[in-house]
């Protein structure tokens, strides 16, 4: 249970980043509307929040980049997705 926990954990910071990707993006292209993207942001930054305290509860786990115990590997892996997917969400979008 607590592997997964900080695996869950380790996998939404992974996506929490590309979402700040995304918000990047879209403001530079849009502009900012508070009405329609703060409560996203307080939405999803609530989510990390509540899966960090879980983990760290459960998992005595107080990282809050990813998590205590990640492998070498499995740290490359999120990485390397974080990397791949801002190039492709910069240069394609």
């Amino acid at each position: 249970m607590k592997s997964f926990l900080k695996n869950l954990y380790s996998i939404y910071f992974t996506l929490y980043i590309l979402w700040w990707v995304s918000v990047f993006i879209i403001i530079s292209n849009e502009g900012f509307h508070p009405i329609q993207d703060i409560p996203w942001f307080v939405f999803f930054t609530l989510i990390l929040i509540l899966l960090w305290g879980v983990k760290f509860k459960f998992a005595d786990d107080n990282n809050i980049i990813f998590h205590q115990d990640i492998t070498n590997k499995n740290r490359i892996v999120h990485l390397l997705l974080i990397f791949v997917m801002t190039v492709f969400m910069i240069f394609f979008s």
